[in-house]
């Protein structure tokens, strides 16, 4: 068995049945002039390749009480087949519900964190004339990021069988009593190590002071104006997704100049928002802001599976030049990756994940049992938008190709709406999952976002 690093291991503890921190990234294939492959040779080629993905074959095995981090072990009684589902053919429109409730179907704790949806015959998939076969693949956030998922897509849907990653021998489960056992024993070093975290934390801070000082960095606005997309969350989701051309969106890069395609991405999601608020109510009362997951897996060894660091930009959607807006957020986007990556920043990391796995449990139990004080700001950030691009379309399953990619994150604290930016070859789809109590029409904000990206495109090429 390993043991969960704190980073992937806090997004079990933060799970609630209103928030459950599962992701869903669905590929959609088209025909490609192949003919329609049949349930059992889709089942096969899934299944060939699953069991030979490690990651797929580990299960999460939780010490009782939480009293230490939980642990990866091997499911001895692991068949990919039981992680498969196969729905009958629907549209577009069907699917978007689909993918909701699967989101929202719990995982089964007792085997590994995932399963894979396989709709057939769904008709409307942007980019795919006639009906595609749409393979869903749900995971729980502690056994993969987002970058890790595509890894693991590419290991799926490949015409190579991936490396063989099963073990010789799978090592046995332990009993909940001895964990129980082994984490008791192991608290009296636990403590030692929390006392030892306080005067650890109070150098960081005086470091952290000492960068700010030292001009290392520009320290993003600690608040935002609340919104009524900005309240606490209920059970329910909706689910909607917008496609661009990514040869459109990289030529409008090029005509800005000294930017990114996420940059351009983030200017259409804030004023996406800005419009919508507008529309439903008084303009925001400044800026809006976002949290943005930036990928460390290139730069950084860790053996945690979530290897990102979340920084806050700024949308400035108080800019009325969109032009000037793009080269704004760029600017923002770069300052915070300088403090998220400064010493100080990642030392503060290091400490919170030293702590023990009932400390962090139970100081997340408080923290969310704190009454919630009236405000009209919140910290940091209003939405949360991710991009995490796929590559080349030369994913293929039974010999079918790929032609789009989309899917759902989870929503955690006051962000009643998130966007993921999920792109595979030459599309790319802006994906909206919200809270319906307070995005109340996911069409609109759907019209919104094409209507965003159609006056950027103006104004860039004016």
């Amino acid at each position: 068995m390993i043991q969960i690093d704190p980073r992937d291991a806090i997004f079990a503890y933060v799970e609630t049945p209103s928030t459950a921190q599962t992701t869903v990234s669905a590929y959609a294939f088209g025909s490609g002039g192949h003919p329609r492959p049949s349930r059992d040779e889709l089942l096969r080629w899934i299944t060939q390749r699953a069991c030979r993905i490690g990651v797929l074959r580990q299960r999460m095995i939780r010490v009782p009480f939480d009293l230490d981090h939980p642990y990866w072990a091997e499911d001895p009684a692991f068949a990919a087949e039981d992680h498969v589902t196969f729905h009958d053919g629907r549209g577009w429109e069907d699917l978007r519900t689909l993918l909701v409730d699967i989101q929202r179907r719990p995982l089964n704790p007792t085997r590994p964190l995932w399963e894979a949806h396989v709709a057939t015959g769904v008709d409307g998939v942007d980019g795919i004339a006639g009906p595609a076969t749409v393979v869903a693949i749900k995971m729980h956030h502690s056994m993969a990021d987002g970058g890790l998922g595509a890894r693991i897509a590419r290991q799926l849907f490949t015409e190579t069988l991936p490396t063989d990653e099963r073990p010789a021998a799978a090592d046995p489960i332990p009993s909940g009593f001895s964990m129980a056992a082994t984490a008791v024993a192991a608290i009296p070093r636990n403590l030692c190590l929390l006392a030892g975290a306080v005067p650890r934390a109070r150098r960081i801070q005086q470091l952290r002071r000492a960068e700010r000082a030292q001009g290392m960095y520009e320290t993003p606005a600690a608040l935002r104006p609340r919104t009524v997309l900005n309240q606490p969350l209920g059970p329910e989701r909706v689910y909607n997704a917008v496609f661009f051309s990514v040869p459109e969106l990289k030529a409008m890069r090029s005509a800005v100049g000294g930017v990114t395609l996420n940059d351009l991405m983030l200017t259409i999601v804030g004023a996406t928002m800005h419009r919508y608020l507008c529309e439903v109510g008084d303009p925001p009362a400044g800026s809006l802001g976002a949290c943005v997951p930036v990928s460390t897996r290139d730069d950084i060894e860790a053996a945690s599976r979530n290897r990102f660091v979340t920084i806050a930009v700024d949308l400035h959607t108080d800019l009325p030049d969109l032009v000037e807006r793009v080269g704004a957020i760029h600017r923002s986007v770069l300052a915070d990756k300088v403090r998220k990556t400064s010493p100080g920043e990642t030392q503060s990391d290091a400490l919170a994940n030293s702590l023990p796995g009932f400390v962090v449990r139970n100081a997340l139990r408080v923290l969310g049992a704190l009454p919630a004080r009236p405000s009209t700001t919140i910290q940091l950030a209003n939405t949360l938008v991710t991009n995490v691009p796929k590559g080349p379309a030369d994913l293929v399953l039974c010999g079918s190709p790929v032609a789009a990619n989309f899917g759902l994150a989870p929503l955690i604290g006051l962000a009643g709406v998130a966007h993921t930016v999920s792109s595979v070859g030459d599309s790319l789809a802006v994906n909206i999952i919200a809270d319906p109590r307070q995005l109340r029409d996911d069409r609109r904000y759907a019209e919104l976002l094409l209507e965003s990206f159609e006056e950027l495109k103006a104004a860039v090429y004016s």
